[in-house]
């Protein structure tokens, strides 16, 4: 007699569900019927894929897509899921390590969005710290665009504990790396960080354990406790150590673009991101040189420090180990051990993060993506291949997926 898989018990089909491996096996195992689904509901938030991989959100598709299908690209097995995702289409996205991304739209709203589950949480709006006097955004002929790409330079989320449970913090940086804020789950306004009137520029933020972390200037990094989200209306962060000018003296070519802030572990590691710019076959000391502009600017090097917290100084480190790093718009990933036979250990994992030149850009924002190699400091090659990269406000962006 056939086997009747869907009466198992239910703490069996638990116990079996929480041995699996990976989260497609488990979106498998909840689909198969209605027990095995109630299963699987019963231990989701407790579980975790045994060798968890970011996942790529790509660009949307506006052409013959009448349901607002997403794919989202997983490097553990090379293949591409479809998602309805309409609140995405039009919207500036950036990946977390939390299964969460933001979603920043035309009429200044913002939300976290789960591409797995569906689920939505509301920030507050823009509006509450926009000022068009201030920031010179009358000069530009589609506010909405300038909004999505100049004003917001970053929007990191941010997973912190208080009062016995953990929820969701957003950062922004914004108006040319001048200014941070943060918005809680629940607040109807955005709250601006002090970090100091002298800062040049906010680079990154990241939550280890109890305390936050930003790094501005020339690699100086502040922290406050997470408390003080809770406890006043203005946070004032406390410097940890000073700028390390000898870092960030570089030739003009190439030139720094971009500063990362990546957990790994106990460790705080500082990532440069180098590029240089894509000329038309002209000498680069030519003061008429000119673009191309089917790409413009390109990822050729980048340099991994760690903070020493004794000296409170950053260390140059030549070897990652079996470390992989992520990093993209407003997405850099928490280091992740590269066991996985599709993942290469050793290497930075990178996606476009140029958002103010992604209008620029013949094809628009995309194009500088791939591998970078630590041992040979070279870019390999791109880790995705498909078409669907480009876009004005939403390049491919890194997510942790979580149920």
């Amino acid at each position: 007699m056939a086997a009747n898989w869907s009466s198992l018990p239910l703490d069996l089909l638990a116990f079996i569900a929480f041995k699996l491996i990976s989260l497609e096996d488990f979106i498998y195992f909840s689909a198969v019927c209605r027990s095995w689904n109630c299963a699987s509901s019963s231990i989701k938030h407790q579980w975790r894929p045994t060798t968890p991989l970011p996942w790529l959100l790509l660009a949307e598709n506006t052409k013959d897509n009448p349901n607002c299908a997403r794919k989202i690209f997983n490097l553990n097995n090379n293949k591409c899921y479809n998602s309805n995702l309409p609140e995405t289409f039009g919207a500036r996205c950036c990946g977390s390590p939390y299964g969460w991304v933001v979603v920043a739209k035309s009429d200044h709203t913002i939300q976290l969005i789960n591409p797995i589950t569906k689920a939505h949480i509301s920030f507050p709006s823009l509006e509450t710290i926009l000022n068009l006097r201030e920031t010179g955004a009358e000069s530009f002929d589609d506010y909405n665009d300038w909004c999505l790409t100049f004003f917001l330079t970053k929007l990191i989320v941010l997973n912190v504990s208080h009062a016995g449970r953990n929820e969701f913090v957003i950062m922004i940086i914004y108006q040319f790396n001048k200014y941070l804020a943060f918005a809680r789950q629940g607040d109807q306004s955005w709250t601006d960080i002090l970090i100091k009137e002298t800062s040049i520029k906010i680079f990154d933020v990241v939550a280890m354990d109890d305390h936050v972390y930003v790094v501005y200037d020339y690699g100086a990094i502040a922290y406050w406790n997470v408390r003080e989200f809770y406890n006043v209306e203005v946070v004032k962060p406390m410097d940890y150590s000073p700028p390390q000018h000898e870092i960030f003296k570089v030739p003009p070519y190439p030139y720094i673009r971009n500063v990362y802030l990546i957990q790994s572990g106990s460790d705080l590691l500082m990532v440069l991101r180098y590029k240089e710019n894509v000329m038309n076959g002209l000498n680069r000391a030519d003061p008429d040189y000119d673009y191309d502009y089917d790409s413009i600017y390109r990822t050729v090097d980048f340099k991994v420090y760690k903070l020493n917290p004794k000296e409170k100084k950053w260390e140059y480190i030549e070897d990652l180990g079996d470390l992989t790093l992520f990093v993209g718009d407003s997405s850099s990933m928490s280091t992740l051990l590269a066991h996985d036979k599709n993942l290469q250990p050793n290497c930075i994992y990178f996606t476009d993060d140029e958002c103010s030149d992604w209008s620029m850009v013949t094809e628009l924002g995309g194009h500088d993506m791939g591998i970078y190699d630590i041992n040979s400091a070279q870019v390999l090659r791109r880790f995705y291949e498909g078409t669907d990269t480009r876009s004005a406000f939403c390049p491919p962006t890194f997510f942790f997926p979580q149920l």
